[in-house]
């Protein structure tokens, strides 16, 4: 019973799953330059306002969406039930936020896992560029992530590059 049960969650589970890989055209983990956060720990103010207009990652999640031309469009600060009918009305009608971090900002915040800088050059092509501010064992960043993987999986005319940016981790070697 144990193991049919087990199969008829994997069978349903599946399908989304699939279908949210295949919208990934590209998964990167990168990695908060650790001056940085020590510098953004530093910072006084409203961390939420500092994060969407100028890239201060201070509390995690923090969700960047960019789209196809690399300028911003969508920024969510924690978790919030529902965010993601929001998300898809401003990604699908292509509409910009005016005081959102450019991108090229962020990926001067950042490494790969071996320490090197990262370019918008160096990224693929994508319809959607997802960034994911988190730390490991973070409840509410998992959210953020399954209602994103939902969403992706239901807006299959979307490509993303999708890059996790974590701020606990250090490069490798």
């Amino acid at each position: 019973m144990r193991n049919l049960l087990l199969a008829v969650i994997i069978v349903l589970l599946a399908p989304a799953a699939a279908a949210a890989d295949e919208v990934v055209s590209e998964r990167l983990d990168l990695l908060q330059r650790q001056s940085v956060i020590i510098d953004h720990q530093r910072l006084v103010g409203n961390v939420r306002a500092q994060a969407r207009r100028e890239g201060v990652i201070v509390q995690v999640p923090q969700l960047f969406i960019y789209l196809y031309d690399h300028s911003g469009s969508w920024h969510l600060d924690g978790f919030r039930r529902g965010f993601e009918r929001e998300l898809n009305l401003t990604v699908k009608r292509e509409r910009r936020a005016r005081t959102m971090v450019r991108l090229d900002r962020l990926l001067g915040n950042v490494t790969d896992r071996s320490g090197e800088r990262i370019e918008i050059a160096d990224l693929p092509e994508g319809d959607v560029f997802i960034l994911l501010y988190r730390r490991d064992n973070c409840e509410e960043c998992e959210k953020v992530e399954e209602a994103v993987t939902q969403w992706l999986g239901e807006a299959t005319e979307l490509s993303a590059v999708w890059m996790d940016v974590w701020m606990d981790r250090q490069p490798e070697g």
